[in-house]
């Protein structure tokens, strides 16, 4: 390190090089920076989406909408329960004849 702070000391070119890398360095940020503070950004569609989600009637339709797939899909589950409520009174009366069944078949045979 002593001998490169050496070579600059009694080398001026170096320290004149090191200024130019410097002020380079420095110009290119400056101009970017100034370039980017410059451009705009593109031209979007933000207008037009926020139209749509703004409108009142779309989204009121839309919520009529909802509420009426929500009620078809309560009915929906009260079908499902009430044929759930079926099939187990259905299994019962099956296993109740299954059983006076066998009852029968025994009786048969004692005879």
């Amino acid at each position: 390190m002593d001998k490169l702070l050496e070579a600059a000391a009694n080398n001026p070119f170096t320290a004149i090089a090191f200024g130019v890398v410097l002020a380079m360095i420095f110009a290119v940020r400056q101009f970017g920076i100034v370039m980017g503070a410059k451009s705009t950004p593109a031209p979007t569609r933000q207008a037009e989406v926020a139209a749509v989600i703004v409108d009142p009637t779309a989204l009121n339709r839309l919520t009529d909408q909802v509420e009426a797939v929500n009620e078809t899909f309560s009915e929906l589950v009260d079908v499902g329960k009430d044929m759930a409520k079926n099939t187990a009174f259905l299994t019962t009366e099956i296993n109740r004849f299954r059983e006076e069944l066998r009852i029968h078949r025994e009786i048969r045979r004692a005879n």
